[in-house]
């Protein structure tokens, strides 16, 4: 793996390298002992003591003599003259006897942790060894000399790998952390399969990224829906426009590659009918949808969005737009002869909606019969905009996708994995549509990417909002600002007639007036650019 590469890895895991560092150093700090200057210090006596018979051979072997030291009168006589309350036995223990038969001599040692104690211990069993022997041998038999007396000398302190200081000693721990931590982030990022790279998603799907949304703080993220609308100069904005112009452009393409047929000698082109779909739930299709919708009604084009996910139908939250009688009750309800009933304005100028309906208990059954609407959905629009549920959760896409003039493939980066990225464009290929490209979201773009050509776009200052007039009024129960409504001059959402009748309003509202293009829009749609 080339060193660019595990240079991405531990910057995309930075967190968890970092908490890896601290867990360590932490632990080290309050779980180890501040340092071993203040431990317990122990001190070890020795007296010497010869063994000699005199004249005569020595008549008790040493291994003897060690015996006699640890057990019977000697033990007795030291714990009485040391007045030790547990007993010679006791006393006995903590002595250690080490015979040396080579140089005949017997060193008797003791330990404790005050360096009398250890002397008084082990100068008294040796004058009691001595004093024993010389009156069970008066007749110059085995004799003990003490040729050095108990002298405590403190033990060694046992080495430590550790260092004494905490600070120096937390500072290894955390640096142990840290390479134990950049280990640890090169095995998950091999193990984690999800696609978070512009590479990675491009390989795996097939498919070009036509536009990348950069990933929005925290607290803009409630408002990503009309980012198109309330920042317009913002690099947001600007990918919304990229992924319309190349959606536009995909479509001419398609159409003129197409042959000839009755359509061509119409004096007003078909209608554009895009599907927005993505591989999984949450992955920022339905906000998308309405970032797109905005993007095509800010060049002049009307713009209807049909609510066509029959599973799980949100879209109309995000237009401030009611559910009720929509795509699922003109696909039930034979009274409702005309599509147009069912359309509704939007918070947005120049875009309207039909939302998902109230008949959803079979989804899959509707979906098969979307044909008619479309079709019809066509002549009320520039530009149709389907969002659907997700390609890989449910099988109601499949019946829509033949139907539509293109696919645009919404992937949130770190959201969607290999495997799943390439059984949608095995679907894809399979269904033989022509896609678009891929809208990447949440994008960790450059910033002299986010920002075209460094003239500033995007930047705070220009891409401030003007002070409302009349101040922030409160929210519906949809989430959008009373000031909102009355300054897109939206109307009230007509009553829906279920039967025939006079339609309630235009299909999608009065045609806005084109929008100032910004800057980094220099683009035409029209154009295919």
């Amino acid at each position: 793996m080339p060193l660019r590469e595990y240079l991405r890895i531990l910057l995309h895991r930075a967190p968890l390298i970092a908490g890896a560092t601290v867990v360590a150093g932490l632990l080290s700090w309050f779980l180890v002992p501040a340092g071993t200057q203040n431990a317990p210090r122990s001190y070890t006596a020795t007296a010497q003591m010869t063994v000699d018979g005199g004249e005569e051979r020595v008549t008790v072997g040493l291994p003897r003599i060690a015996f006699f030291i640890t057990t019977g009168d000697i033990p007795q006589a030291a714990a009485d003259k040391l007045k030790y309350a547990d007993g010679p036995f006791a006393l006995a223990r903590r002595i250690v006897v080490a015979p040396d038969p080579a140089a005949s001599t017997i060193s008797i040692s003791a330990t404790d942790p005050h360096a009398t104690t250890a002397e008084s211990i082990a100068q008294t069993f040796a004058e009691a060894a001595k004093a024993y022997f010389a009156k069970a041998s008066p007749s110059g038999g085995t004799r003990l000399t003490i040729v050095q007396d108990a002298v405590a000398v403190p033990d060694a302190n046992p080495g430590s790998i550790l260092p004494p200081g905490r600070p120096t000693r937390t500072a290894l721990a955390a640096l142990i952390g840290l390479l134990f931590g950049m280990a640890l982030a090169v095995f998950v990022d091999r193990i984690d399969s999800r696609l978070r790279s512009r590479t990675e998603i491009q390989a795996a799907l097939g498919l070009p990224i036509i536009a990348e949304v950069p990933k929005l703080p925290r607290a803009k993220r409630s408002d990503a829906y009309h980012m198109v609308l309330d920042q317009p100069l913002s690099p947001f904005a600007d990918a919304y426009r990229a992924a319309r112009a190349a959606t536009t452009h995909s479509v001419e393409t398609s159409r003129a590659a197409a042959p000839r047929g009755p359509r061509e000698n119409d004096p007003e082109p078909q209608a554009v009918a895009v599907l927005v779909t993505s591989a999984q739930p949450s992955e920022g299709k339905t906000t998308s949808v309405a970032n797109l919708a905005a993007s095509f009604a800010e060049s002049g084009r009307r713009v209807l969005v049909l609510d066509a996910d029959l599973r799980s139908p949100d879209a109309h939250n995000l237009f401030d737009v009611p559910q009720g009688a929509g795509i699922s009750d003109y696909l039930v309800d034979s009274a409702l002869e005309h599509l147009q009933q069912l359309v509704r304005p939007t918070n947005m100028p120049g875009v309207s909606i039909i939302v998902a309906g109230t008949q959803l208990d079979h989804p899959t059954s509707l979906a098969s019969r979307m044909g008619p609407l479309l079709e019809e959905a066509r002549g009320l629009a520039d530009v149709v905009l389907v969002d659907t549920a997700p390609l890989l959760a449910a099988s109601d896409v499949f019946d829509i996708l033949p139907l539509v003039d293109t696919v645009l493939v919404v992937v949130r980066s770190g959201r969607i994995t290999h495997a799943a990225g390439s059984r949608l464009a095995e679907l894809l290929g399979r269904f033989k549509v022509p896609v678009s490209g891929v809208l990447l979201i949440g994008s960790k773009a450059s910033r002299s990417r986010s920002y075209g050509y460094g003239y500033g776009y995007g930047s705070p200052r220009s891409t401030s909002k003007k002070p409302r007039s009349g101040g922030h009024g409160p929210r519906s129960a949809h989430g959008t600002s009373a000031s909102r409504r009355d300054r897109l001059g939206r109307a009230e959402a007509p009553s829906t007639i279920r039967g025939g009748g006079e339609a309630r309003h235009d299909a999608a509202g009065p045609r806005p007036a084109v929008v100032e293009a910004s800057p980094d829009d220099s683009v035409s749609d029209r154009s295919g650019g």
